[in-house]
């Protein structure tokens, strides 16, 4: 591979191991102070882990759905992992409410949740993570933050042009190379690119065109 995965792990995190655990050859490592989640992948991907008991407490005291929304608010990607089973602790929560709030987590605030079975399992997600990532398996999504490397903002850019999505901001820029050979395409060429019609085309040109007024 010839980047390195950057996660930065958030200093609490330290005593469940998981940041020893991704100290490997392709993993470069930052300890530091998160506002938000435990971990921060190639600056995109936000990852809240808690263990089973910390998942149920937090569910009891209300403040799962808050930092959900924090989550939200802060990057383009989210995850949710859970260490162990949260249907097994010595909480008396029924496994209805369990479930509701797993569900709302997955589908309102579309956050996905993933399990692990202990620090181990959880450092091997957030590498599998960093390396799809990596690999434009996780296009940038334009969302509240602006992203820090080159690339990243060359994607950011370009989704700010009419009916640009991640994918297709990685298409352009894959095939014209430079922004500016983007902002410079011809109708014909724009067309070239999978899932730019003409109706697309002309859209873009004209944004391109518009003047400020």
């Amino acid at each position: 591979m010839s980047e390195i995965i950057r996660i930065l792990a958030d200093y609490r995190e330290k005593p469940s191991g998981v940041p020893d655990l991704l100290k490997q050859d392709e993993v470069d490592v930052t300890i530091d102070n998160l506002s938000a989640g435990d971990y921060l992948i190639n600056e995109q991907i936000i990852v809240e882990r808690k263990t089973s008991r910390d998942f149920i407490q937090s569910l009891v005291s209300n403040r799962l759905f808050g930092q959900c929304s924090k989550l939200n608010r802060k990057f383009g990607y989210q995850l949710l992992i859970i260490e162990g089973d949260p249907y097994k602790t010595d909480h008396k929560v029924s496994w209805q409410a369990i479930r509701g709030a797993m569900l709302s987590i997955s589908v309102a605030w579309q956050i996905p949740v993933f399990f692990s079975k202990n620090p181990s399992e959880t450092a091997d997600i957030l590498i599998i993570a960093g390396k799809q990532n990596l690999q434009n398996k996780f296009p940038l999504l334009r969302k509240g933050y602006k992203p820090k490397k080159p690339k990243n903002r060359q994607l950011y850019f370009l989704q700010g042009l009419p009916s640009i999505g991640p994918s297709l901001a990685i298409r352009l820029l894959e095939y014209f190379g430079t922004i500016e050979n983007v902002l410079d395409a011809s109708l014909d060429e724009l067309t070239g690119i999978k899932g730019i019609g003409k109706g697309k085309a002309i859209e873009i040109k004209d944004f391109i065109k518009l003047r400020y007024e």
